[in-house]
């Protein structure tokens, strides 16, 4: 029964790393995970959902091919998403909705760090961050962007990152991602 529960955290990981900015009773819903395909290997501590995987809780969607939830000897836990592309949507205590994709997805409760690779992009309100890496602190909550290849913006190689911030409307700040 313990390795049962302890495969069952492994999902309800999966939907908690994409929920930094989300609603605060999203972490008190229920997370449903449907895909073609479920594999849990309870010995080494990891479950893997194949062929489009959707998981929901609360305002947080995610779209992806391959979602892997693993757990080491620690009680470490990973999550790593892969899709063409992998998108989340999740709306946040403000009311604005918070919206990105990229190909690779890897959080670690280990570091609290989060990383998007592949054309990397965050959207939150009417600001975005683009990258072919955005790599996200969820306990700092500190942002940093790079690019070696297209951001998704540049359809070559232009090493560059790309950040837009909108104007700041009445008594609303901008000053932050």
């Amino acid at each position: 029964m313990l390795r049962i529960n302890k495969i069952l955290i492994l999902c309800v990981l999966s939907a908690l790393s994409f929920s930094a900015f989300a609603l605060k009773d999203d972490s008190t819903k229920p997370i449903q995970i449907e895909a073609d395909n479920a594999t849990a290997d309870q010995k080494n501590m990891v479950t893997v959902f194949t062929g489009n995987v959707v998981v929901t809780r609360g305002s947080i969607i995610v779209h992806a091919n391959q979602a892997t939830a693993s757990q080491d000897a620690g009680g470490n836990k990973t999550v790593h998403v892969t899709g063409n592309p992998v998108t989340f949507e999740q709306t946040n205590d403000d009311g604005e909705k918070t919206q990105g994709q990229c190909n690779d997805f890897v959080y670690s409760t280990k570091t609290d760090v989060a990383i998007l690779t592949g054309r990397a992009r965050v959207k939150k309100g009417d600001n975005e961050v683009m990258g072919d890496k955005l790599t996200y602190n969820t306990k700092t909550q500190v942002y940093s962007a790079s690019s070696a290849n297209a951001n998704g913006v540049n359809s070559t190689k232009s090493g560059r990152v790309t950040v837009i911030l909108q104007p700041n409307q009445k008594g609303q700040s901008n000053d932050q991602f």
